[in-house]
């Protein structure tokens, strides 16, 4: 595999510290843009003539890059960051995972007679709330059958339904279509779903559990397994939502734990303020700026959504050494 002799100068620049790297092309666009907390070892490792080990994507992007850049940043969660928003920015060509978020699913509850839950996938110009994001429809049709299932909610794709189907037959519908008694009832269950999909319980755990309780009682294992993988899944979802609402609105507070170490804090999603190990604080209108952390695009709501997911994964992974909390806003 030939390498560019520009790309093996940048790489012996490479500091041994946290950041971002770029793979350049020849018009100095980026091919490929990765984080590590050691730069030079992770990108050495893109260099090496590994033959068969390599996937043929990331040979193909090193024979093609010409030159190499990168960016220093103080923390992981900083290079993390950096790389979510320079790749949103660029959207580089063998960036396939990272770039996902264009496919990413999103859903809303329409403003029809009866409402149900609307799937989309570009979510502008959406005046309702949209919740999200969602990797596939998959994850999607897993919440329309939980809430079918216990609350009645109905899952059918017509605008105005008039029609009995078999989810009315096996319970998991109210029917709201041929039976106009329970249309009050049906306005109650689409203001839990909104509720479900912002990340609060309009009862559905409680539900479950006794649920569960009954069945075990009733020797009904194999069912009671099923319930207990649907309480699994809305606990998770349910974490997941709460957060993702409360960074979009309010501020969070980050504070990795032991003497000196870094704090962050966001408002609105966007990275405000970084106290870093040294004592040094930096602040919108320094580095944050040109790092575009301190920006939300507020014409594309699958940025936020996306930034809200990244943080709450990377405070999942490294929940044994950091803390945080919201804030309202003042």
């Amino acid at each position: 595999m030939e390498i560019s002799a520009q790309l093996l100068d940048d790489h012996n620049l490479l500091p041994k510290t946290s950041g971002v790297y770029l793979f350049l092309d020849q018009r100095g666009y980026p091919l490929y843009i990765g984080k590590s907390v050691n730069l030079k070892n992770r990108v050495a490792a893109y260099l090496r003539n590994t033959g068969s080990i390599q996937d043929e994507r990331i040979q193909r992007m090193v024979h093609e890059a010409k030159s190499l850049r990168h960016i220093v940043t103080e923390t992981e969660l900083l290079a993390l960051l950096l790389e979510d928003a320079l790749i949103k920015k660029y959207l580089p060509v063998y960036n396939i995972k990272q770039k996902q978020f264009r496919d990413y699913r999103y859903v809303h509850l329409s403003n029809d007679r009866f409402p149900r839950m609307v799937t989309i996938k570009e979510p502008f110009g959406i005046r309702s709330t949209i919740y999200g994001p969602f990797r596939d429809k998959y994850f999607i049709e897993k919440l329309q059958q939980v809430f079918a299932r216990y609350l009645g909610f109905r899952t059918c794709v017509e605008a105005d339904p008039h029609i009995s189907c078999i989810e009315l037959d096996i319970g998991q519908c109210l029917g709201p279509c041929v039976l106009p008694e329970v249309h009050k009832s049906y306005a109650e269950i689409s203001s839990s779903v909104a509720q479900f999909l912002a990340g609060r319980d309009p009862g559905v755990i409680n539900r479950i559990e006794s649920e569960i309780k009954t069945s075990i009682t009733e020797l009904r294992f194999e069912h009671a397994q099923r319930l207990r993988d649907d309480l699994i899944f809305c606990d998770a979802f349910f974490n997941r939502q709460r957060f993702n609402h409360r960074f979009r609105i309010e501020f969070l507070k980050i504070k990795v734990r032991g003497s000196g170490a870094p704090k962050y804090l966001f408002k609105n999603g966007a990275l405000q303020e970084v106290l870093l190990r040294d004592g040094r604080i930096c602040t919108v209108g320094e580095q944050l700026d040109l790092f575009d952390l301190s920006v939300v695009k507020a014409d594309d709501p699958r940025f936020l959504l996306d930034r809200a997911n990244l943080v709450y994964n990377w405070l999942t992974k490294n929940h044994e050494q950091v803390e945080y909390e919201f804030k309202n806003q003042e």
